[in-house]
């Protein structure tokens, strides 16, 4: 086994995410939950606010070394 970041998103109070969205570095699944979160088109745009009734964050898993993970 080895330790994933699972992608979670949330609109509305419902998570519309699966448990495919895995990725090997915390970092970049991070990165993934901003913008989702900020709505961002580009990755060198700065928004100051979130959207609304959206919110995105990871969190670990354990999955097996066989698994497709997103770099």
């Amino acid at each position: 086994m080895l330790m994933a970041f699972l992608l979670v998103v949330v609109v509305n109070d419902e998570v519309i995410s699966d448990d495919r969205m895995l990725f090997r570095d915390v970092y970049r699944c991070n990165k993934f939950a901003r913008a989702i979160e900020k709505g961002k088109t580009r990755p060198d745009e700065y928004i100051y606010y979130n959207q609304k009734n959206i919110s995105a964050y990871c969190i670990p898993r354990m999955v097996a070394p066989d698994t497709t993970l997103y770099d």
